[in-house]
């Protein structure tokens, strides 16, 4: 074959088998480098979107809370506006009352005016 001695031969079949093999080896390594980061990239991508949905979640409830809370303050503040009213009509119809009583323009406390005060 060419006039090479048989060494020379075997030599360069066992380069080329080498050769061949650290080629597969590479393509191996290069295709588990790549499965590699395809996993890394899927669980990033599985842990973002799990905490995306922790982070909403909260947001719902922190949301909830908040309209909770204004829902309670409107209560709150339309009971507030109740006995204002109330007070102030009881306090007009103490006034009346008052304004009925003989001698209106009188000063001091009479037995008829202390009778209109509340128990």
């Amino acid at each position: 074959m060419f006039g090479l001695s048989k060494p020379i031969v075997a030599g360069l079949a066992a380069l080329l088998t080498i050769l061949t093999l650290a080629t597969v080896a590479l393509l191996i390594v290069r295709e588990i480098h790549s499965m590699i980061g395809e996993a890394a990239a899927r669980s990033k991508a599985l842990s973002d979107a799990e905490w995306s949905a922790k982070i909403e979640k909260a947001n719902a409830e922190a949301n909830r809370r908040i309209a909770d809370q204004a829902k309670a303050v409107i209560d709150i503040q339309a009971d507030a506006a109740d006995r204002v009213n109330a007070a102030s009509q009881q306090l007009e119809e103490l006034r009346k009352r008052n304004a009925a009583l003989p001698h209106g323009g009188d000063v001091g406390l009479t037995a008829d005016r202390v009778r209109l005060l509340p128990d």
